[in-house]
C-alpha cells in the first residue's frame, strides 16, 4: 500500500497517476467525515496539497458532490482542459488524477474510531440546519454578502498597504482608499489568545450543533506573514488550545442558512512534541 500521511487533519495517499484524501474517521469499520468535513473540504484539502505558489492546478472535471464555487474560491485553481479530474469515493474520500484513475486501498488502519452518539447527532442536526426555513436569529449574511468576499475568506487573500490587512476593506483607519494590491497570507500561525463559547452563549447559526459539541472554541491567530485574525476550532479537533499553539488555517463547514451550505476558514492545533 502508498505510504499514508496527515494533511490539514486528513489522510493522504499517492501514486504516480493520482493523488487520494481521506477522512481520518470511522465508524464501525466504515470510514465516515468528521464532524464539520464533507467532499468538499476534503477536495479543497487535496488540491492544496497539490499546488504551489508559483504553479496554478488545471482542473478539468469535479464530481457535482463537491461545490465548484467554494473549491475554486479556496484554491489557487482554474478550470480547463487536460486537467485533473476530481472524484468522490463511497469511502469519505476524494481522488484527484489524470488518465486512468489509479485507486489505494482504504488507510482503515490509520483510522480513529469517531464518538457515534455525536456523530449521529451532528449528523442530524446539520439536516435540520440545512433546512430552507432556517433563518439565523444573529448577524444574518446574506447569499450576496458571502459571496463578494468568498475568495478572500476562504483563500486568506489580505491587501498589502504599508502592511498587509486581512480581511480586505475598503478603506484604511485614516480613511484613504485601500488599493487592490493583493497578497495570498501563509495558512499558518501561533494562538495569541482562545476562548470557549458554552452552547447556550454560542451566536445563534451554531445554536443547533453547539449543545452536542459541548460548546465552541475560537482562538486568535497571528499569522506566519503578520495579519491577525479569529478563527473557530475546527469541530473534531478535541484539543484545548493553549497560547503558543502552532495551527494551521484549513476550510470546513462553518454552518447552513436557508437551505445552502456556508464554509468558511478554521484554525487546527498542530501536533505537539
Amino acid at each position: 500500500m502508498s505510504l499514508v500521511e496527515n494533511w490539514q487533519g486528513y489522510l493522504v495517499s499517492q501514486t504516480d497517476s493520482s493523488t487520494q484524501i481521506f477522512s481520518p474517521w470511522k465508524l464501525n469499520g466504515a470510514a465516515v467525515f468528521g464532524y464539520d468535513s464533507d467532499y468538499t473540504t476534503l477536495a479543497i484539502s487535496l488540491l492544496r496539497r497539490l499546488a504551489s505558489e508559483e504553479k496554478t492546478l488545471v482542473v478539468s472535471e469535479v464530481d457535482k458532490q463537491v461545490s465548484k464555487q467554494i473549491l475554486f474560491a479556496a484554491t489557487n485553481t482554474v478550470e480547463g482542459e487536460n486537467g485533473l479530474t476530481i472524484s468522490c469515493g463511497k469511502d469519505a474520500s476524494v481522488i484527484a488524477f489524470t488518465g486512468e484513475i489509479s485507486l489505494v486501498e482504504v488507510p482503515i488502519s490509520n483510522m480513529v474510531e469517531i464518538d457515534s452518539e455525536i456523530y449521529h447527532g451532528i449528523n442530524h442536526a446539520w439536516q435540520d440546519e440545512s433546512n430552507e426555513k432556517n433563518i439565523s436569529q444573529g448577524a444574518y449574511v446574506s447569499g450576496q454578502q458571502y459571496d463578494e468576499s468568498l475568495e478572500s475568506r476562504l483563500s486568506l487573500i489580505a491587501q498589502e498597504h504599508d502592511m498587509l490587512i486581512w480581511p480586505r476593506r475598503q478603506m484604511d483607519d485614516q480613511g484613504n482608499k485601500i488599493s487592490e494590491n493583493n497578497v495570498r497570507i501563509k495558512p499558518e500561525g501561533k494562538i495569541t489568545t482562545w476562548t470557549k463559547l458554552t452552547a447556550a452563549g454560542a451566536p445563534s447559526e451554531f445554536a443547533i450543533r453547539a449543545p452536542i459539541l459541548g460548546g465552541i472554541s475560537t482562538v486568535m491567530v497571528q499569522t506566519t506573514d503578520g495579519p491577525n485574525g479569529v478563527f473557530l476550532l475546527a469541530d473534531d479537533q478535541d484539543l484545548t488550545p493553549q497560547i503558543g499553539d502552532s495551527v494551521e488555517i484549513v476550510v470546513r463547514r462553518l454552518y447552513a442558512q436557508e437551505g445552502l451550505m456556508r464554509y468558511g476558514a478554521k484554525a487546527i492545533i498542530n501536533k505537539r512534541s
